[in-house]
């Protein structure tokens, strides 16, 4: 029996409109061509570069190791294609069900991103549920189309199919991705789920008033500057950015009094609770806070911030599906320019952090960083305490160094001699120290560092 048409071949867009919204079909294999296949299948893979770009944020590169996954989606396509192909009676020409197949997945697509921003966890089911409905009464209607009866074997086949993919895809990661942040930070964590995230974000706001309520004024000697300590750790899930920060906020206390006068904004994947999450946000309004707290004439805000980073300058921010702003060099001058907090010492442990020194240098402020603008830091794997950095400068060279000055000397001089051991391409820890800061911090006594 013939039942493709072939005459009206320019119509086949409005045919295929016609089958997505499931509305009667008169001459379906008209539009059933090598270019509507085409127009699909690249419809479908530019809104999914589109919308992968826009969920991972600001400062991703395109990852090449997406193609290998793309190929492995696109397997399933064909293998979909073939099952409604051989299973239909009589059996149909594969290039019609492969339309079928790639035919919705713009959609899909763009279904898959709203629902994502949207759905609270109790509706995200329910609403799944039905578009697999939706997709089951497309596929019916469509291979009915142009077979003139119902293929519920096909149909059920594909279905199947389908759902092995998907859970399969629930064990290891079947999602192809064309973007990575830099030094490959992880993906957003999907196991933390909406309903958490959401409280979570509501919340913060009275932690951070809660956090900022016991950091102490400042002191009232006139002929002594207070430290201020804010630490920010922005990687969720690796915790060598939380422990590294916590690190800092006690080597920082003990050397510079600050132990009264901290506030940490930390994201990490264990713990939730202890500490207002980081985010740029959280930053601008706790630097505003605690400028208030200040006597911005002599006091000193040491601020210490441990993440991924890229060259932009960018520093990485995530914890679990939280859609978080990055840190850039133009929002963090900003944020510490709003604050009014004139004396400044600023510590960043990331790779390429050393691009922010451009962004944030000026005459009353010290910078320093864990490598050089065009250069990776090492050590901030999830299996770690502390970076080399960290190491270096956190551990061992602040808490015996006379001067911030000796302790980058020492904290260079080991990262140089560790790299080298390593054979690893030297990461040039940077500084820049402003001369009014440093006449300042040439008058403030520390306590004397560890014997």
């Amino acid at each position: 029996m013939e039942v493709i048409g072939t005459d009206r071949k320019s119509n086949w867009l409005a045919r295929l409109l016609r089958l997505l919204t499931l509305r009667r079909l008169t001459d379906p294999g008209a539009m059933a061509g090598d270019a509507s296949i085409a127009f699909c299948a690249g419809m479908a893979l530019a809104a999914w570069l589109i919308v992968d770009r826009l969920q991972w944020g600001p400062g991703v590169e395109f990852d090449s190791f997406g193609i290998s996954m793309l190929a492995l989606a696109a397997l399933l396509g064909l293998a979909l294609a073939y099952v409604m192909a051989r299973l239909s009676r009589p059996l149909l020409p594969m290039r019609y069900t492969l339309l079928f197949v790639v035919a919705p997945l713009p959609l899909l697509i763009a279904a898959d991103a709203l629902l994502g921003m949207w759905l609270t966890e109790r509706w995200d089911a329910l609403t799944w549920a039905l578009l697999a409905v939706c997709l089951l009464v497309y596929a019916a209607r469509a291979l009915r189309a142009v077979s003139g009866k119902l293929q519920i074997r096909a149909v059920l086949a594909a279905a199947a199919l389908l759902a092995a993919y998907f859970w399969l895809g629930q064990r290891i990661d079947l999602r192809p991705t064309f973007w990575a942040p830099p030094d490959n930070v992880d993906a957003p964590d999907a196991a933390m789920s909406p309903q958490i995230a959401e409280a979570l974000l509501f919340e913060q706001r009275d932690r951070l008033d809660e956090a900022l309520q016991a950091v102490a004024d400042s002191g009232t000697d006139p002929s002594r500057s207070s430290v201020f300590f804010v630490g920010f750790a922005g990687v969720a899930s690796q915790k060598v950015f939380a422990e590294e920060i916590k690190l800092a906020a006690r080597v920082v206390g003990q050397r510079f009094d600050s132990s009264e006068r901290q506030l940490l904004l930390i994201n990490d994947h264990r713990d939730f609770d202890s500490y207002p999450l980081a985010t740029v946000s959280g930053l601008r309004y706790a630097l505003g806070e605690i400028a208030k707290k200040m006597n911005i004439e002599r006091d000193i805000l040491f601020l210490s911030l441990s993440s991924h980073g890229s060259d932009e300058p960018l520093l990485s921010v995530s914890n679990g599906v939280l859609p978080l702003e990055q840190v850039s060099g133009e929002n963090l001058a900003s944020a510490l320019r709003d604050s009014g907090i004139k004396w400044r010492v600023i510590v960043i442990s990331a790779c390429h952090a050393g691009a922010f020194i451009g962004a944030l240098q000026d005459p009353d402020t010290v910078l320093i960083t864990a490598a050089a603008a065009d250069r990776t830091s090492f050590g901030c794997s999830d299996d770690r305490d502390l970076t080399y950095f960290g190491e270096a400068f956190y551990r061992d060279a602040l808490p015996r160094a006379k001067t911030l000055r000796d302790a980058f000397a020492l904290t260079r001089e080991a990262i140089a001699k560790r790299e080298l051991d390593e054979h690893v391409t030297a990461s040039e820890p940077q500084a820049f120290f402003g001369e009014r800061i440093e006449r300042l911090l040439s008058r403030q006594a520390i306590r004397a560092p560890a014997p």
